[in-house]
C-alpha cells in the first residue's frame, strides 16, 4: 500500500507563538517530525500543510515539500485539522496523486522516531481496513473516576490500564479520511511516556528538552505494542 505522509503545521499559536519554529535541541520543533518522517522509510510521499512560507522554507531544508500554501481561512485557531488537511489532499489528488493512506505526523510530538512509524504503519497493514492511532499508558481503571454533585469523587471500576491518545500518529485509509467515515476499527500503537510529550506551552518545550537528555527512552527507537479500540478517532 501506499501512504502519504502530511506534517500539518501552522504559522499561529496562541499558547506558544510561532512553536513550530522554536528550537529543540538546536534544530525547529518541525523539523524533528520532518526527519522522522523521511528517515522512516515507509512512506511514499512527505508533503508539510502550512499557511507559512517561513514553515515551508524550513521543511524544504528538511528534505520535505510543501505543494502549496493553505488559505488563511484554513489556519485558524478553530479550524479542525483534517479540514486543513483536505485542502492539500484535494490539490494532490487534482494533479493526479492518490494514496491508499493518510498518516498525520504532528510536529508538536517531537519525539516520536522513525521506528514509531515504521511500527504503527505495520499495524495499520496487519489489521486493515482499520484506522491506527498513537496512544500511551495513563492509569489502572480503579486509579481514576469522575467528579459527580456535591463534588464526590466516584472511582472507575476495574484493573485494566487506561490509555489516551498522544497525538504523534494517525493512519487512516484514504477514502476514510477524505469522506469521513468512521473505520471498521481502530487500532492503537502504544508509545511510552518519555516520548509522547505534546508541545503546546514553553514549559512542553521545556520537558521535551529535558527528555532529549536526560531520558533513554526519549532518544531510543525502542518498541511498541498495540491494542485494539473500537472507537472513532480522528486526526
Amino acid at each position: 500500500m501506499a501512504v502519504l505522509g502530511l506534517i500539518p503545521a501552522r504559522a499561529g499559536s496562541k499558547r506558544l507563538p510561532g512553536k513550530n519554529l522554536l528550537l529543540l535541541d538546536g534544530k525547529p520543533l518541525l523539523a524533528h517530525t520532518c526527519e522522522a518522517a523521511v528517515t522512516s522509510g515507509i512512506l511514499s510521499a512527505v508533503y508539510v500543510n502550512t499557511d507559512s512560507a517561513e514553515i515551508a522554507a524550513v521543511a524544504e531544508h528538511c528534505g520535505v515539500a510543501c505543494p502549496a500554501l493553505r488559505p488563511r481561512h484554513l489556519a485558524a485557531d478553530d479550524t479542525p485539522t483534517r479540514a486543513s488537511n483536505l485542502f492539500l489532499l484535494e490539490f494532490l489528488a487534482a494533479r493526479g496523486e492518490c494514496y491508499d493512506a493518510v498518516m498525520v505526523l504532528q510536529p508538536t510530538s517531537p519525539l516520536r522516531t522513525a521506528e514509531d512509524i515504521r511500527r504503527a504503519w505495520a499495524l495499520f497493514e496487519e489489521h486493515a481496513p482499520c484506522a491506527a492511532v498513537s496512544v500511551t499508558p495513563l492509569v489502572p481503571e480503579s486509579w481514576a473516576g469522575r467528579i459527580a454533585r456535591g463534588n464526590r469523587f466516584e472511582r472507575a471500576t476495574g484493573e485494566d490500564l487506561l490509555y489516551r491518545l498522544n497525538g504523534a500518529i494517525y493512519v487512516h485509509a484514504w477514502r476514510d479520511y477524505v469522506e469521513d467515515c468512521a473505520p471498521r476499527t481502530t487500532v492503537a500503537y502504544v508509545m511510552p511516556a518519555a516520548r509522547s510529550v505534546d508541545v503546546d506551552t514553553r514549559s512542553d518545550l521545556e520537558y521535551a528538552e529535558f527528555l532529549l537528555h536526560g531520558s533513554p527512552a526519549a532518544t531510543a527507537d525502542g518498541r511498541g505494542g498495540e491494542v485494539s479500540v473500537h472507537a472513532r478517532c480522528c486526526a
